[in-house]
């Protein structure tokens, strides 16, 4: 990025750090038309840097939702369908950008643009990408434990109680997990949590099939471990 930008660059950074609400919004559309003016190789190489650097590396650098959508959004979508190795995982690193937008939810509903999904995409691009792994496997240990969370009443999906589908769905993204875990040398520390994921997501799924007169899982569930 060229000298009038980065200054530019700068000075709104010096506003997000001092300057009021309507100061930091100025800078903030100063920079954005100068910006503009950039090559289309210069506007998203700077992109990526700033993306990399924000969710690799950590940097605390303030992201308002015109600098998302004008200058992160299109330079990480492009670089995705390049098959940039990090992009993926780098798009993820913004979901909370992404669900503020209302345009983007179909693209959020049908997943392209979920957390899992990005990371999943990321290690299609790049299987070699534990950074991706390892988050992917962080936000998977999140949704199993919310799977259990209403232990005993039953097995979520969602809001509401699995189906006999959705059981065998989860068991699949088990698998999964376990896969994943195994590459990052984890599958001992999550051990207990996929054996009790393993036994609710298949006892779960035969109570749903055959209550053998239980009143609800719980009471099922009693009947199994006296059996």
């Amino acid at each position: 990025m060229s000298t009038p930008q980065l200054d530019l660059w700068d000075a709104y950074l010096e506003a997000e750090n001092h300057g009021l609400r309507s100061e930091r919004t100025d800078a903030l559309e100063r920079f954005l038309d100068s910006f503009a003016e950039l090559t289309q190789t210069g506007k998203h190489d700077w992109a990526l840097t700033l993306a990399s650097s924000i969710v690799d590396d950590g940097a605390s650098t303030p992201i308002r939702m015109p600098l998302f959508r004008s200058v992160l959004l299109p330079a990480l979508e492009s670089a995705i369908a390049h098959r940039t190795p990090g992009a993926a995982r780098w798009l993820a690193g913004f979901a909370q950008h992404i669900y503020k937008c209302s345009d983007l939810r179909p693209r959020l509903v049908d997943g392209t643009l979920a957390e899992h999904a990005l990371l999943e995409t990321a290690l299609d691009h790049d299987p070699d990408d534990d950074h991706s792994r390892r988050k992917l496997l962080d936000l998977l240990v999140s949704r199993l434990n919310y799977t259990l969370h209403e232990l005993p009443s039953g097995v979520l999906y969602g809001h509401d109680g699995a189906s006999v589908d959705q059981c065998r769905e989860m068991l699949e993204e088990l698998d999964d997990f376990t896969r994943h875990a195994d590459r990052l040398g984890l599958v001992g520390d999550y051990a207990n949590l996929v054996a009790k994921c393993r036994f609710h997501y298949n006892t779960y799924s035969q109570y749903l099939t055959d209550r053998r007169g239980a009143s609800c899982y719980a009471d099922y569930l009693s009947q199994v471990s006296d059996a």
